[in-house]
């Protein structure tokens, strides 16, 4: 098991990477695909989630607590991150899609983390015997 100190560390260390890429000035990111950003968004915040709950700020990293308590935060996090990128001089702008993509990772974090934690409960307690007929 990695410390909680050492995955907390590692998640203040990515969230200060996605601040500071989601308020560099004019950054473009621009690629193959069209609307490649909202890609980006989509998997930092998948990632970004992921590793706030590893952090363990409320629980175990898979605890009930600690999701049920990491999901709101990060919610408020995303859009505060994305409305803040309005600040003059930035030269940024406000994309209410972003803020959607995310959200979006956001979801798939948490989808993921319940995933893990049913899988962890499944092989701690069992799985359940169906009945024979």
């Amino acid at each position: 098991m990695i410390p909680r100190a050492l995955r907390r560390g590692a998640f203040i260390a990515y969230a200060l990477v996605i601040v500071t890429l989601t308020h560099w000035p004019r950054l473009q990111v621009e690629g193959p695909l069209p609307r490649l950003d909202l890609w980006a968004h989509f998997v930092a915040f998948s990632l970004w989630m992921i590793l706030f709950a590893a952090a363990a700020f409320f629980g175990d990293t898979l605890s009930r607590r600690n999701l049920m308590r990491a999901t709101p935060i990060a919610c408020v996090y995303v859009v505060l991150d994305e409305l803040t990128q309005g600040i003059p001089g930035l030269g940024r702008v406000v994309d209410p899609l972003d803020i959607l993509a995310n959200l979006g990772g956001i979801a798939i974090g948490v989808g993921a983390l319940v995933l893990a934690r049913r899988t962890v409960l499944r092989f701690i307690l069992g799985t359940p015997s169906r009945p024979k007929h």
